[in-house]
This record gives structure tokens, C-alpha cells and sequence, in this order.
């Protein structure tokens, strides 16, 4: 996920900029998705004017060392994805000032706002600082699973291969229902494991930004409303992480990719949540006798066999870590679709698929 060879000569955090080309401001935090964001966008010939970054809760008193090691750790990951090329890094933090943000962002004289997973609605007054206003990844097909938990909640509602994939939409007054420009469906492979559920959302986010966001900023996608009715607020409550007798050993092992790391799977076992880790053994048909827990396993009945998993603590949670550090997703996964919505010049956008209303 690292940046394309030449991103230093190509990325400025000035004004002065090469004819027709780009300039976004991006608002997230830095994570593994930022990589392929900043790649993407820099492929395509454009420029990033400044990223706008969560801040850290200020210490009640004197100098915080876990901040110092956040703020560490999100500057080696900017180098590694960056080079040396120094960009813009605005820090913002609650409460949100967003007229003190407003201040700072005139004299880079950017044309787009691009987000990601920002934890709170971004105002209109922001939005109009841009000529193209702003635009948002949500990984979901919407106008299904709006809302801040969706790939929790496709899982653990059994929607992902109906509803999975990313959409990049227009920001508007309210949460995820501006007008759609582009999206790339998931398949079952891309929810193989929780690296190759990353590296999906991560390449198709590139490519949403490689070649649909500047085809908006130039004109040449107008977008489609979201249609309106009756869908899925994706909000993940403690009900969604429960396991039950009547789930597929498959649906368990998804959900568990998907949110047992965090914020975790539990199993009622004698009155008492159990938080459980992957399974390490199947043994069988159902047999109809409740769970049975012993010496770090617990034993149970789903609908189609009884299982054997791991419980989850802090040794295991270590072990989780090291693990992911070398993982790698699955080879030779097929090349996403890509959808357009509203070419200009194109007889009509493409209508969302079958079965897009909510349950």
C-alpha cells in the first residue's frame, strides 16, 4: 500500500500548481487506507493541498507520552506513504471549531474536500470553501447501510455479498445520502479475512479516487440521487455481536474476521458473555447439549455443526497482532467492477442493483 515511485515531485502544499491540475484537501486519520488514498488521487496527475487529521484528547495536566508516540507513529506512516515531501498536517480536535478550520484553509486554494470515515457530520459552510465541494468513501453500496458501523453490520446481518463494496458520493447536509458518483461491489473473496477485507476496501478507494473523483472535479460525472425509502441505519448495538445456535459456522467465522478483534463476538455460556476468538476445530453435527467451556476453548452448537473456538485475552490478542503483521491477502482475486454514475454525455446513469432497499 505504499505510494507510486515520483509522489515526492508530485505532491506540494502550495498554491502554485501544474495547468489542469488538482488539488484536494483530505480529512481522515492515518491509517492503512491512506496510502492507497494519497496514491490514487497522485496518479492521476493531481496534488494534495493539506490533510486534515483527528487530534488527540489534551492531557488534563503537563506532557503526554501516549500522545507523543501517536503523534510518532501517524508522521513515520506519512513518510512512509509521502517521502520527504512535506505536506500540510492540520490537526483537529472536539470540539470542533470549524469556523478556526475554515481560517487555515483559504490561502492552499483547493478545489475538493475528500473524506473518509470522519467521526461527525462536516457543515455546509466548510463544504463551501471548495469549488467542487466535498466528496466521501462509505464502504457500502448505498443508498443500503448508511451510518458509521456498515461493514460490521453487513456481516453480522448477512448482507455483504448483497450490499459489500465501497461507494465514493457527493457530501451533503445529512449522513451518506448525497448524490452517487461511482461504486465497486465486494464478492465473497474479498471476505475471505479481515487483511483481504482491508486490502479490498483499500484498492477500491484507490481506484474510486484514481479515476471518479477527478472525472467529477472535471465535469464529466454528474452523479445520481440516492433513491429515497426505508434503508438500513448501519449502527452497531450489542445485539449485532452476539452469537446464536442458529448461525451457519460460516456466518461465525465471518463475523469474526470482521469484528472479533474489535469490538469483539461473545457467546452466552451459564448466564456469562464469553468474548470468543476463531475456531480451531470442528467437531461434528450439532448435538443439542449447550456450550461447554474449558481451560481457554469454549464448545458449541450451530445450525450446522458444533465447533470448538478460542476465548479472547490478552495473550491471544498479542498473538492477533504479530499475526497481522504478516498476513497477506488472498492472490488472485478477480479485477473489481467499477460503476459510473451519470457520464456526461452517457445516455444514462447506471440504476443501483436488484434488492437495494433495506430489510
Amino acid at each position: 500500500m505504499s505510494c507510486p515511485a515520483g509522489l515526492e515531485k508530485m505532491i506540494s502544499s502550495e498554491p502554485a500548481a501544474l495547468a489542469g491540475q488538482l488539488n484536494a484537501i483530505f480529512i481522515l486519520d492515518v491509517s492503512a487506507y491512506t496510502g492507497p488514498l494519497l496514491s490514487g488521487w497522485i496518479e492521476a496527475g493531481n496534488r494534495v493541498g493539506a490533510i486534515i487529521v483527528p487530534g488527540f484528547q489534551s492531557p488534563s495536566r503537563g506532557f503526554s507520552i501516549g500522545n507523543f508516540r501517536r503523534r510518532l507513529r501517524r508522521r513515520l506512516l506519512l513518510r512512509r506513504y509521502l517521502g520527504n515531501t512535506p505536506v500540510k498536517l492540520i490537526e483537529f480536535r472536539r470540539p470542533y471549531d470549524w469556523n478556526e478550520l475554515g481560517r487555515q484553509l483559504p490561502d492552499i486554494a483547493a478545489d475538493v474536500l475528500i473524506c473518509f470515515a470522519f467521526p461527525t457530520l462536516i457543515p455546509q459552510q466548510l463544504l463551501d470553501l471548495f469549488p467542487r465541494g466535498g466528496l466521501n468513501f462509505h464502504p457500502a453500496l448505498l443508498p443500503n447501510y448508511r451510518g458509521p458501523h456498515p461493514l460490521h453490520r453487513l456481516v453480522a446481518d448477512g448482507q455483504h455479498a448483497v450490499h459489500g463494496g465501497v461507494t465514493l458520493h457527493k457530501m451533503s447536509a445529512n449522513f451518506d445520502d448525497g448524490d452517487i458518483l461511482g461504486q465497486v461491489p465486494f464478492t465473497e473473496a474479498d471476505w475471505a479475512s479481515r487483511r483481504d477485507l482491508e486490502d479490498s476496501v483499500a484498492s477500491a478507494m484507490r481506484r474510486l479516487v484514481r479515476e471518479v473523483a477527478p472525472a467529477y472535479c472535471e465535469n464529466s460525472v454528474s452523479g445520481m440521487r440516492q433513491p429515497t425509502g426505508d434503508f438500513v441505519w448501519a449502527r452497531l448495538g450489542r445485539a449485532h455481536m452476539a452469537i446464536s445456535s442458529d448461525m451457519s459456522i460460516g456466518h461465525v467465522a465471518r463475523m469474526w474476521h470482521v469484528l472479533g478483534a474489535k469490538p469483539g463476538i461473545y457467546l452466552d455460556v451459564a448466564d456469562r458473555q464469553i468474548r470468543l476468538a476463531f475456531q480451531v476445530r470442528r467437531l461434528g453435527p450439532p448435538t443439542g447439549k449447550g456450550p461447554v467451556r474449558r481451560w481457554g476453548t469454549v464448545e458449541f452448537d450451530l445450525a450446522n455443526g458444533r465447533v470448538r473456538h478460542l476465548t479472547y485475552g490478552r495473550l491471544l490478542k498479542r498473538l492477533m497482532k504479530i499475526y497481522a503483521s504478516f498476513a497477506r491477502p488472498r492472490a488472485g482475486k478477480p479485477y473489481a467492477e467499477l460503476r459510473v454514475f451519470g457520464r456526461v454525455g452517457s445516455e444514462a446513469a447506471p440504476e443501483p442493483a436488484a434488492g437495494s432497499r433495506g430489510h
